[in-house]
């Protein structure tokens, strides 16, 4: 007969572990999210949906909002691109959405994209950590870029 007695499991060191598991997973997506490195702007003025002018480290900056397309507020002859007052009514609708979203939030920052040739800053925005062109994007005010707009009916 064997006299060996089954030990139990040390239950400390196997909740330890996994606490530690826990606690790591849960950091991970806690700065998966988190914009710490984007930099602080404060709204002076909505020009349109989609462009903003932002103070940036106490800069003034007119800012495209990256990866979106929203409609014109009047035709732009060398776009070449049919316009109709659909598009214009629209394009206010979507300027007054992002005055309301942009007036209320307590947190603006932007992520650099690029600097483009009208020497404007092509960037994403993020208000209180969302990102505002998905906003305009859930609203059926913008398209993503490349896609084709259909203002127009």
């Amino acid at each position: 007969m064997n006299t060996d007695k089954k030990r139990p499991i040390g239950l400390v060191p196997f909740f330890g572990g996994l606490l530690g598991i826990f606690l790591i997973l849960a950091s991970q997506s806690l700065t998966a999210g988190c914009p710490c490195n984007y930099t602080p702007a404060t709204l002076i003025q909505v020009i349109s949906a989609d462009t903003l002018l932002l103070d940036v480290a106490d800069v003034e900056e007119t800012v495209q909002i990256a990866g979106i397309r929203t409609p014109r507020l009047e035709f732009q002859s060398e776009s070449g691109e049919a316009w109709c007052k659909n598009e214009g009514e629209k394009a206010i609708q979507a300027r007054d959405y992002a005055t309301q979203l942009l007036s209320k939030a307590s947190d603006i920052s932007i992520e650099e994209q690029e600097r483009l040739a009208s020497g404007n800053l092509s960037a994403l925005v993020y208000i209180d950590n969302v990102s505002f062109g998905q906003e305009l994007l859930y609203k059926y005010l913008a398209v993503e870029s490349g896609e084709t707009p259909n203002w127009c009916p």
